[in-house]
């Protein structure tokens, strides 16, 4: 992202402890939602880099002469855009007793909205949840895992690992993809699998490596990211709950 001006410390300036101005009062017009739809625009159309105030005022055309109004930092922008993803999240009402179940249809939830920005991940880890909807998915996880029968400052634990699983298996995936994009360079899909296959069939030649032999010899089909992620939840949610039962039956 580019810089805008000096940036202060979060806990010095922080775009949800002011009011919202009132859009239609401002010369001319322009809402903090007509805002938020700005930026997701720019980010998913140019990439994180290329948000900032000039690049946000450039974007909302006449109505960017009212964009000082409403931020002036690029943590101003950094918060928006978080909130902004977070706001399309759907997330149901708990039910009682099925708290992995929650817990589980709220991950996809937002790993859905992650693909729809896949920038969304690098920012959470720089800027603090403290927007509406941001609280809004926290406080709906924690109530969730309090289902679990755990105390509030477990269930904001349990909240946290399933969160931090769906942001890091993102991460992870996005750089695997810029992994394959440089490897490939010019060279065509069918070059490509022929390079690798020369490579893998010496690992199993060499004897050194049987497990993973196995599994290539075995001509097992890969899992897609969203089938390894959808394993890699189900596992962890079941720790969890074996972890919670253990919890509340020694209480």
């Amino acid at each position: 992202m580019a810089a805008d001006t000096e940036e202060p410390a979060f806990y010095e300036t922080l775009i949800w402890s002011e009011a919202e101005p009132d859009g239609d009062l401002l010369d001319p017009p322009l809402s903090r939602a007509d805002v938020v739809a700005a930026l997701l625009r720019i980010a998913d159309g140019e990439g994180l880099p290329a948000v900032s105030v000039a690049r946000l005022t450039s974007e909302l055309g006449p109505a960017g002469r009212s964009v000082p109004s409403h931020v002036r930092y690029l943590g101003d922008l950094e918060d928006l855009l978080i909130d902004g993803v977070l706001a399309e999240l759907v997330l149901p009402e708990p039910k009682p007793g099925q708290w992995q179940a929650d817990l589980r249809t709220a991950a996809l939830e937002l790993r859905a909205a992650i693909a729809r920005h896949p920038w969304f991940p690098s920012l959470t880890f720089r800027r603090p949840l403290f927007g509406p909807h941001a609280l809004d998915w926290l406080d709906h996880i924690m109530t969730v895992a309090e289902g679990a029968g755990l105390p509030i400052a477990e269930a904001a634990a349990y909240a946290g690992i399933v969160t931090g699983h769906v942001l890091g298996a993102a991460m992870c995936e996005a750089e695997e993809r810029e992994m394959q994009r440089r490897r490939a360079g010019d060279r065509t899909n069918h070059e490509v699998h022929n390079v690798l296959q020369e490579f893998l069939g010496g690992i199993v030649t060499s004897g050194r490596y049987p497990a993973f032999s196995r599994f290539l010899q075995a001509g097992a089909q890969h899992l897609t990211p969203d089938e390894s992620f959808e394993i890699s939840l189900d596992a962890l949610l079941a720790g969890l709950a074996l972890r919670a039962s253990g919890r509340t039956t020694t209480e």
